[in-house]
């Protein structure tokens, strides 16, 4: 039925669209500028749907977020039964990769993203800077010792994310290096695998100085940073006139607050500052002479 349709089209434009052979099909130049115009013809109609969403108002209803699961399980879920209690008619979904959905065919809302590129009618903001280093469990540390450089790495049990290729102009230069020299190796499309084989002492890994706040007994190798992505929050500009999405919005701008998170600023701190920082943060505590006067004296 389909090539039946294509041969009729073809007919009726007067222009060949496929160059057919025994290996399969491919486009024609023709076939080519039907094919840039008609994906032109689907965004606008997919622009004309979202403006006409846009004019939603209610609060109440479902948020699609797209994020890797890494951002979504160490940034995200800590922060997300604050965000339910302040908004109890919002329901969340959240993509980590299991799901088709883009932003393209308006499945998803908002989407954070550690890619570059990004489509011209999409609303790009940076969100947050992501600081990489070499873990190690204590565990690890004692019974093998912690690599006395990048090159060192090579003689440890490495555990990595197969899925770290995004911005590599922000790598140490001696990360892609040493990676060609590593031996033993724990490969895994897992952010959760990960982490948990590097947190039992399986091997050392490259994670972001962010995971301080779920788990601050890692021990960042003093060898620098390995990489300093960007995290972008992406979204179509009519998007966010959904007052829920807008709320959502909201939320992850907080979860990402570099005030309140010094891990996301752009520069560089090490984790062994961090405590001092969140100490310095905090009210300072009552003291007597803070007592409010109750009219009594004291003997």
């Amino acid at each position: 039925t389909i090539s039946r349709r294509m041969e009729e089209l073809e007919t009726r434009l007067g222009a060949r669209l496929f160059l057919r052979s025994t290996r399969g099909v491919t486009l024609t130049q023709a076939g080519q500028t039907m094919h840039r115009l008609a994906s032109g013809m689907a965004r606008f109609g997919e622009s004309i749907v979202r403006d006409v969403a846009g004019k939603d108002r209610e609060e109440a209803g479902r948020v699609t977020i797209a994020a890797p699961d890494g951002v979504a399980g160490f940034f995200l879920m800590p922060a997300l039964a604050d965000f339910q209690r302040a908004n109890p008619q919002i329901d969340l979904a959240l993509d980590c990769g299991i799901w088709p959905g883009t932003l393209d065919n308006g499945e998803l809302d908002l989407s954070l993203e550690y890619s570059e590129a990004s489509a011209p009618d999409l609303t790009s903001t940076p969100i947050a800077h992501v600081h990489y280093g070499v873990y190690a469990s204590p565990e690890y540390i004692s019974t093998y010792g912690a690599p006395k450089s990048f090159a060192d790495c090579a003689n440890h049990r490495v555990v990595r994310h197969s899925a770290f290729r995004e911005q590599r102009g922000t790598w140490n230069p001696k990360t892609a290096a040493v990676r060609e020299l590593l031996g033993a190796q724990f490969i895994t499309n897992s952010s959760a695998a990960m982490v948990e084989a590097i947190r039992s002492g399986a091997g050392i890994g490259s994670l972001p100085t962010a995971i301080y706040p779920s788990l601050p007994d890692l021990v960042m190798l003093d060898l620098g940073v390995t990489a300093e992505p960007t995290l972008w929050l992406r979204h179509h500009p009519t998007a966010v006139e959904r007052r829920r999405v807008d709320r959502v919005k909201d939320w992850l701008t907080r979860v990402f607050d570099p005030v309140t998170k010094p891990w996301f600023r752009k520069e560089f701190i090490h984790p062994a500052e961090f405590p001092k920082l969140l100490a310095a943060m905090q009210p300072p505590r009552p003291t007597a002479a803070d007592a409010p006067y109750t009219g009594r004296r004291t003997a």
